[in-house]
């Protein structure tokens, strides 16, 4: 292994997605910042659609140009067949943000760091955190790029990498888990031009699609509207043939309210079964404490019926970094505070979320 080197920064902030890279930008305008990642360039991702109040924070951050430009889609509304067998039309058009949008996950997200190299927040990737130590009232963060090893010390830390929270597990944070939702996803090409939303409850979980911005890689010669299927359901309930069989996952969606025309535009060939991920509600007992902070998903992990969790991790990062420079950089009460924000935050989505399950329970 190469000779160890040693840096210093006022702020390091672990993990270069959405809550990292908007934690960088603020920051960065009144700090030295330096944003680690464990993956060179950004992984291929699904969004979620951004909901119309992003921006603001984006206006906040002088980046809306990066919203409007690109491949990203204007959300037009959603079809709910949410605890009922009639349809729904939720949209924005009265919003005073305006509408929403459906992301390439993918191109925000490098959009977000190439921003961030630009605005001057040191950009370190890829690395793979190694130990994390409180010591002399700083911490020193031991990371290793390219088989070299590396000390950076910092005044604060964000852990913002996900789910993983890689940082706060480092120091012994426990993660509860109120769930063991999963979410089986699949893409496809579609012979329709409507680009709303669709979301329906089962007896057995809830089925969502999607317009996705970009075009998808082809294997029949055919053009058309790609989107995302999933279906979120209870890991209990899962069967290794719900994700595994493209047909069986299909024929599941086609039984399911909203769902049967759409399935039926499907253009044979195109469609894609990617399996099972985690889509559980999860949350840090300790959002933050000495001198460090959880944003984003590393702090809590919404449902993704609540479509909030891309627009949390903006709105989290910049509630932190309101309060650090309010308070200063090393404000004994920072901490505190920010665990109230972000305790008020997540009760808020709890009563949310019983609200919304609670009204499919009852149409069952």
């Amino acid at each position: 292994m190469c000779a160890e080197t040693t840096k210093r920064t006022q702020i390091a902030i672990i993990g270069a997605g959405i809550a990292g890279c908007t934690a960088a930008l603020a920051l960065a305008k009144h700090f030295d910042v330096t944003l680690l990642d464990k993956h060179i360039q950004v992984s291929n991702k699904v969004g979620e659609c951004l909901p119309p109040a992003a921006r603001r924070i984006l206006k906040q951050l002088h980046i809306e140009h990066l919203i409007d430009n690109g491949p990203h889609l204007i959300s037009q509304g959603m079809v709910s067949y949410w605890g009922s067998t009639q349809p729904t039309i939720v949209d924005n058009l009265r919003n005073p943000d305006g509408l929403g949008w459906h992301l390439d996950r993918r191109h925000f997200e490098s959009q977000l760091r190439a921003q961030a190299k630009q605005t001057g927040v040191h950009c370190i990737y890829p690395v793979q955190l190694v130990t994390s130590n409180y010591i002399n009232q700083q911490w020193q963060i031991e990371y290793q790029q390219y088989q070299k090893k590396h000390t950076l010390y910092a005044d604060i830390v964000i852990d913002a990498s996900g789910r993983h929270c890689v940082f706060a597990r480092q120091q012994g944070v426990v993660r509860k888990q109120l769930d063991k939702l999963m979410s089986i996803w699949l893409t496809a090409q579609f012979n329709i031009s409507k680009s709303m939303a669709l979301i329906a409850s089962s007896d057995k979980g809830w089925w969502y699609s999607a317009p996705l911005p970009s075009q998808m890689p082809q294997s029949v010669n055919a053009i058309g509207l790609p989107r995302v299927v999933s279906w979120q359901l209870n890991a209990q309930q899962l069967q290794k043939n719900d994700y595994k069989n493209t047909d069986a996952f299909l024929q599941k969606a086609h039984q399911t309210n909203g769902f049967r025309t759409l399935i039926e535009q499907i253009i044979p060939g195109s469609e894609v079964l990617h399996g099972v991920v985690a889509a559980n509600t999860s949350k840090l007992e300790q959002v933050a404490d000495k001198q460090w902070f959880a944003i984003g998903d590393a702090a809590m992990s919404f449902d993704p019926l609540s479509s909030q969790g891309m627009f949390n991790a903006m709105a989290s990062a910049i509630q932190l970094t309101d309060l650090i420079k309010n308070n200063g950089l090393l404000h004994n009460d920072t901490p505190s505070q920010f665990q109230l924000q972000m305790d008020a935050i997540w009760q808020q989505y709890l009563n949310h979320r019983n609200l919304y399950y609670a009204q499919a329970d009852m149409a069952c």
